[in-house]
């Protein structure tokens, strides 16, 4: 049970970064014109309604010795936690350079959160056939997600100020690696 809810935590630890500093992150760090930083979101979002059935007829016709579900945590963890990190760095690159780095982290994450959550939920269904488990199961997990989302809206930013002394740039560049890699640890126990 305690594993179940640690997946959510571990999507939270690092996509709570994503869908809610990303706004503040692009204007005010990176200098990304707000328009464009809406068109990056919407992008996203776009990228999205064509990715989630995508990864779901992937996961169909996944066949492994751990079923379909539990491979994609190990094999995605990594790279979720990687663009999770580089949607957070600045690079010092032309104006032009630096929205497309923006867009390609940003829909990178945001893909690869979807193939590793989507997982999280459809391996309920073979870890117990007790309808009243799922429930507790299910309760766990969201335990977890909220916990997660705790976490980081009362220390992250506190941490950005702590680590980058004055400097958000460097704060969020310090800050974010470090919920990625407890995120990594809970996701491979997950």
């Amino acid at each position: 049970r305690f594993s179940y809810g640690a997946s959510d935590v571990a999507c939270q630890l690092l996509f709570c970064w994503v869908m809610w500093y990303v706004p503040y992150f692009y204007t005010d760090i990176s200098k990304i014109n707000p328009a464009h930083v809406g068109a990056i979101l919407l992008i996203a979002r776009w990228v999205d309604a064509v990715d989630a059935p995508v990864w779901g007829i992937i996961f169909d016709r996944t066949r492994s010795r751990w079923g379909k579900s539990r491979p994609w945590f190990l094999w995605l963890c990594g790279p979720f936690a990687l663009f999770g990190v580089l949607t957070f760095l600045a690079p010092g690159l032309g104006y032009k350079a630096k929205v497309i780095y923006s867009a390609a982290t940003y829909i990178g994450c945001n893909v690869l959160y979807t193939g590793i959550n989507t997982p999280i939920t459809s391996i309920l269904s073979a870890l117990t056939a007790d309808p009243r488990e799922r429930v507790t199961l299910t309760t766990f997990r969201m335990v977890g997600s909220k916990l997660g989302v705790l976490i980081v809206n009362l220390t992250g930013l506190g941490l950005v100020q702590l680590l980058g002394r004055g400097d958000d740039r460097k704060g969020f560049m310090l800050a974010v690696p470090m919920f990625a890699a407890v995120s990594l640890v809970l996701f491979l126990t997950t």
